[in-house]
């Protein structure tokens, strides 16, 4: 408490802790990566339940191993479907992607939620297994 805060220099004094949130999400599709051809899938599209329908929420590419990029990319061409399941992807986002049946359940941390209601600064933690897609809603 009686330490001194110093606008733009560190100090020992003053720690910076982010607050990062969690939240289950519902893979929808995927998309391959721009940069590395060779890495297969470049993001996870990701939905939460919004009543009876499914809501968009974003993607998230970091957080992966490239073990998991492969066991993964398994996983769902096993669930591969030809339209995405749901309404709302931005054209971006969409355009490329490859859609997936919504069966699995993820968690992933955030930063924060936009106003459009997309996830920011996305990091992927694992799948949950255990959880049931029309358990999943929106958390924060």
């Amino acid at each position: 408490p009686g330490s001194i805060y110093q606008p733009g220099r560190r100090a020992r004094t003053w720690l910076k802790i982010k607050h990062r949130r969690t939240q289950d999400v519902i893979i929808v599709g995927w998309k391959p990566s721009d940069a590395h051809p060779t890495r297969g899938i470049g993001s996870l599209l990701m939905a939460v339940n919004d009543g009876d329908t499914l809501r968009y929420v974003g993607r998230v590419g970091s957080g992966f191993s490239q073990r998991a990029l492969s066991d993964t990319r398994e996983v769902l061409d096993t669930i591969a479907c030809d339209e995405p399941q749901l309404d709302g992807v931005p054209a971006a986002d969409a355009k490329g992607a490859h859609w997936v049946d919504p069966l699995l359940v993820g968690q992933v941390e955030y930063g924060e939620l936009t106003e459009t209601g997309r996830l920011r600064h996305v990091v992927w933690r694992g799948w949950r297994p255990e959880l049931r897609v029309e358990d999943v809603v929106l958390e924060g």
